[in-house]
């Protein structure tokens, strides 16, 4: 028997699951992985500690760094893909090599959304979204660093939030939507933990645009030059002084190297329920994915660690001559920042839902049920998460007897511990 010839674009938890997969059916196949960054797998979420040194670099490591050795994984780290000849069934990479594959998976995650007012930033401005950035963040603030700004109130902003008020940096966030987290939560649960982020000592500002950097235009700073280096943010009211700025205003899917391609491409890589796209052999899983949202009934992006690992799974168990399906995603959110824990899951906002307070907004708890036509479509849990177990069981009744009921019978909590 030939062996098979598997090539995955990324190294995260799609790309690494999809590993796992193929080698429970095919201990024979070449395996090459992919991947921009030289970093064996690691959890992002972890990264606004590495970079304040609260953790140090092994401990962000999900897989042992033998993990290729016991996988016998062929492994081109610190390469990019440049393009896909998909009749010919070969990648191209930046360095003009040409790698041919029987089963292509995409798997290439993705990147900061770089607005506007960031090109040409001076020194002193940066994104937080891999290891790099940790580590050049982390060097920075080892110079005259008092004051940060913060661009972003995500999931992104409000930990590197946490982690350089702990240090004792005066923090000042701005987001410029009414509330924080305004994908995740509605405004109430959004101005609890903007309450909550104040009582730690970071000053949350909304509806702020940020409008041009202002810059030194001495050499006074230890380290570098100083004439360049940001001083402060003119915004929408006002300047506002920084000796640092981070901006994390959202995350887009890496796919530029499948222009041309063929492939069928909406927000992201458009997939059926085996994580194949509209080429034979090619799939995608993770946070390059377009893959049914259930609630939403549509394909959607839905860039969440849980949903990368199970269509990563399904992805590679199907590449290596498996039959798997994946049974699309609900949104879900679990956070405890500022003391403050909260769970989102579900359809928060759309036309006709009915809400139902269960417990109204206090200094430490509130709870609100979204419902769609009486069956339960969401849910937001702020301080008292007793119910969120019970509460996805039943959102897990409303998707009806088809859904494999992955959500069923957890606690939502477990997912960013």
């Amino acid at each position: 028997m030939m062996k098979m010839n598997y090539v995955i674009i990324g190294n995260g938890p799609a790309g690494v699951h999809a590993v796992e997969s193929i080698r429970k059916r095919d201990r024979q196949g070449k395996i090459t992985l992919i991947s921009k960054e030289n970093n064996a797998p690691y959890s992002r979420i972890m990264i606004p500690e590495l970079m304040s040194g609260e953790l140090e670099d092994a401990d962000i490591y999900y897989r042992g760094l033998d993990f290729y050795e016991r996988y016998d994984v062929s492994c081109r780290l610190g390469e990019a893909a440049a393009g896909i000849a998909s009749k010919g069934k070969n990648l191209q990479l930046e360095s003009g090599e040409s790698l041919p594959f029987d089963k292509l998976l995409i798997a290439a995650g993705s990147s900061p959304v770089i607005p506007p007012f960031m090109r040409d930033a001076p020194q002193g401005v940066f994104s937080l979204w891999n290891k790099a950035d940790a580590e050049d963040l982390n060097r920075y603030l080892k110079g005259n660093v008092n004051q940060v700004l913060i661009v972003g109130g995500g999931l992104v902003g409000l930990q590197a939030a946490r982690a350089f008020a702990r240090h004792g940096k005066e923090v000042t966030l701005i987001e410029s939507l009414p509330w924080l987290m305004p994908s995740q939560l509605d405004k109430t649960a959004g101005q609890m933990l903007a309450d909550a982020a104040g009582t730690a000592g970071v000053r949350v500002l909304c509806g702020v645009n940020v409008q041009s950097f202002e810059t030194a235009a001495g050499a006074n700073a230890p380290g570098a030059n100083a004439a360049g280096r940001v001083t402060g943010v003119q915004t929408s009211q006002g300047k506002i002084p920084a000796d640092l700025v981070l901006v994390a205003v959202g995350v887009r899917p890496n796919l530029d190297f499948a222009a041309g391609s063929g492939l069928n491409i909406g927000r992201g890589l458009l997939v059926n329920d085996e994580m194949r796209t509209n080429i034979p052999d090619v799939f995608a899983a993770g946070d390059v994915a377009q893959a049914m949202g259930l609630l939403e009934e549509e394909q959607i992006l839905r860039p969440l660690w849980l949903c990368a690992v199970k269509q990563g799974k399904v992805a590679g168990t199907n590449m290596a001559g498996g039959a798997a399906r994946y049974d699309g995603s609900v949104a879900m959110n679990s956070i405890d920042l500022f003391g403050m824990p909260i769970i989102s899951m579900g359809m928060l906002a759309a036309p006709g839902l009915e809400e139902v307070i269960l417990q109204p907004p206090d200094k430490n708890s509130y709870q609100k049920l979204l419902l769609n036509q009486g069956k339960l479509a969401g849910f937001i849990l702020v301080g008292d998460l007793r119910q969120s177990g019970f509460l996805a069981w039943r959102l897990g009744q409303t998707l009806g007897e088809g859904y494999s009921g992955a959500y069923k019978n957890i606690n939502p909590v477990w997912y960013y511990a």
